[in-house]
C-alpha cells in the first residue's frame, strides 16, 4: 500500500477533486466547510449556484437555451465517520488519508467517504469540464443523508428545474438502483436501576474487529455478524446475571463491529463459554476476537430485572436480512447498530428496512410486544421514505440503452434496502424521474471500505456519454 498519487491514476480530473473534498472534514451534519467549498468553487467558474441554511447547494452550468431541458445529477456531501480502535483521526478536523491498495483507494484508518464523496466527484468534473459537450446540467448536492434527511426534506425544490435526476449514490458498476426502501429508526432507553451485590465473580465479555459495514447494503453478508446479538445469544443461556457496563456499535445505520459487556454472577461455568465462543469463532473467521475473562469484582450492579429486559430485548430482536423476493431482492432487514451506557439509562439504537409493506406491519406488530415487554420507552424515532420502481421511466430505458451500447449487456436492475434521497425528491417534485448509478465500491460504513479505481475510469466514461446522448 502507498499515499494515493493522483498524477498517476485515471480518471485524473474526478480523482482530483475527491482528493480535494476528502481534505475537508464533512462528517454528518458537519457540512459548512464543503457547503463553502462548493459556492466558491462555482463562483470561480461564473456558475449559477444556489444554497440555503441547511447547506444544500444547486449549481447549474447552462449551454443551451431550452430551459426545460435539464439533466440533474445528485449526491449527498456528507460521510459516515468510523475509524480503526488504533486511530487517532480527528473527523473534525483531519483529512481522510487516501491510500492505494493495488486496484483500490482506501482510507488510513477509516471510512473513505467515497459514499457519496465520488458522487460529488464526478459531478464537480463534469461542471468542470470545458472539453464534455454536456447539456444544460443541474448538480444537486445535499446533507445529512447518513442521519436525518434533513437536506432533501428541506431543500427548495421550485430551485430544482431538471425532471429527471441520476443520483450517484450506489456502489456497485452496471446496477441501476430503481426502487428503494423505507426505513425505520428508533432510539429507545431502559432506565437503570442499581442494587449494591457482594460475593459476585465479574467477567468481561469482548468482541471486536467483526466486519460492520452498511446496514442497507451488507446486512445480507452472514459472514459480518453482529458482536452485540452475538454476546446476547450467550449471555441468555446463563442464570442469574447482573449486568455491570455494556455497550457496543457505533450508530443505527452501521452494522455494529463491537460489543463489550461486564456482568457479574455468583457462578459461571467458563469452560461453557469459551466453547460456546469456539463455536462462533468458526462462522466469522480468525480475524474476530472473542474474548472472556475474569475482572476484579464489582458490587454495583444494575438489578437483575433490568439485566433480564436488557438481554431479552436484544436477544429477541430480529436482526439482518429477513426476507427476499422471488427475484432474490431483499425486501425486509432490521439492524441493532447499538448499545450505549448512557446517564440514566441503557440506549439502544436499532432500524427497520422495508419495500413490502404487509411485511413491514408484521415486523413492527412483533417489535412493539417485546418493546412492551421489557419496558422501553421510545426517545427518538424517523421514518425515511423509500420510492416504488418505475419500470416504463424513459430515463431508466436511455440509461440502461446507452450501458448495453457501450458495454454489452444490459445493466442490473436493483430494488434495495439502501434508503435513498429519491423518495423524499419523487414525494416532492411531481412527475420526477429517478435512477441511480455509481462505481464500484466495498464495506461502506466501515474503514475497510475502498473502490475500484478501474471501475471510475469505466463509470465515468459511461456519465460522460450519458451527459452526450441527453
Amino acid at each position: 500500500m502507498e499515499k494515493l498519487d493522483i498524477e498517476k491514476e485515471e480518471p485524473r480530473e474526478v480523482l482530483k477533486f475527491f482528493k480535494e473534498i476528502s481534505d475537508i472534514p464533512r462528517m454528518s451534519g458537519n457540512e459548512r466547510k464543503i457547503r463553502d467549498y462548493l459556492v466558491k468553487f462555482a463562483l470561480n467558474r461564473n456558475l449559477e449556484v444556489f444554497t440555503d441554511k441547511y447547506y444544500n447547494v444547486i449549481i447549474r452550468k447552462e449551454t443551451n437555451e431550452d430551459s426545460n431541458n435539464y439533466l440533474a445529477f445528485q449526491a449527498h456531501t456528507d460521510m459516515i465517520c468510523e475509524k480503526e480502535t488504533w486511530s487517532n483521526h480527528n473527523f473534525d478536523k483531519d483529512p481522510i488519508i487516501l491510500i492505494k491498495d493495488g486496484d483500490f483507494i482506501k482510507a488510513e484508518g477509516t471510512t473513505l467517504g467515497a459514499d457519496n464523496g465520488i458522487g460529488i466527484a464526478y459531478m464537480l468534473a463534469l461542471l468542470d469540464s470545458k472539453e464534455i459537450n454536456i447539456p444544460n446540467l443541474e448538480c444537486i448536492f445535499t446533507v445529512q443523508e447518513e442521519t436525518t434527511m434533513i437536506g432533501v426534506k428541506k431543500i427548495d425544490v421550485n430551485m430544482i428545474k431538471s425532471k429527471k435526476i441520476i443520483s450517484l449514490d450506489n456502489g456497485k458498476e452496471g446496477k441501476m438502483i430503481i426502487g428503494s426502501a423505507n426505513c425505520m429508526e428508533w432510539y429507545s432507553n431502559i432506565e437503570k436501576e442499581y442494587i449494591e451485590m457482594n460475593n459476585l465473580n465479574t467477567y468481561e465479555l469482548k468482541y471486536s474487529n467483526f466486519l460492520g459495514g452498511h446496514s442497507g447494503g451488507n446486512i445480507a453478508d452472514k459472514k459480518r455478524g453482529n458482536p452485540i446479538k452475538l454476546g446476547a445469544e450467550i449471555l441468555s443461556k446463563l442464570q442469574n446475571i447482573y449486568i455491570n457496563k455494556i455497550s457496543g456499535g457505533s450508530a443505527v445505520n452501521v452494522i455494529p463491529r463491537d460489543f463489550k459487556i461486564e456482568f457479574s454472577c455468583k457462578n459461571v461455568n467458563e469452560d461453557f463459554i469459551k466453547n460456546d465462543i469456539s463455536k462462533q469463532l468458526e462462522i466469522y473467521g480468525n480475524s474476530v476476537k472473542i474474548e472472556i475473562k475474569k475482572i476484579k469484582s464489582s458490587s454495583r450492579v444494575l438489578s437483575l430485572n433490568v439485566s433480564k429486559k436488557i438481554i431479552n430485548f436484544i436477544n429477541n430482536f430480529e436482526n439482518g436480512a429477513l426476507y427476499f423476493d422471488t427475484n432474490g431482492n431483499q425486501i425486509l432487514s432490521a439492524n441493532l447498530g447499538a448499545i450505549k451506557d448512557c446517564n440514566k439509562y441503557i440506549r439502544f439504537e436499532y432500524s427497520l428496512r422495508s419495500n413490502d409493506k404487509n411485511l413491514k406491519k408484521e415486523y413492527l406488530n412483533n417489535l412493539n410486544k417485546i418493546v412492551k415487554e421489557n419496558d422501553i420507552k421510545v426517545s427518538w424515532n424517523q421514518e425515511l421514505y423509500g420510492f416504488d420502481s418505475d419500470y416504463e421511466s424513459q430515463l431508466l430505458k436511455s440509461t440502461n440503452s446507452l450501458y448495453k451500447r457501450l458495454f454489452g449487456k444490459d445493466m442490473e436492475l436493483i430494488i434495495t434496502q439502501g434508503v435513498l434521497e429519491g423518495g423524499f425528491f419523487k414525494n416532492r417534485i411531481a412527475n420526477l424521474e429517478y435512477i441511480c448509478i455509481g462505481a464500484e465500491s466495498y464495506d461502506a460504513h466501515s474503514p475497510s471500505e475502498r473502490v475500484s479505481i478501474k471501475s471510475l475510469q469505466r463509470t465515468w466514461n459511461f456519465i460522460k456519454e450519458l451527459c452526450l446522448q441527453s
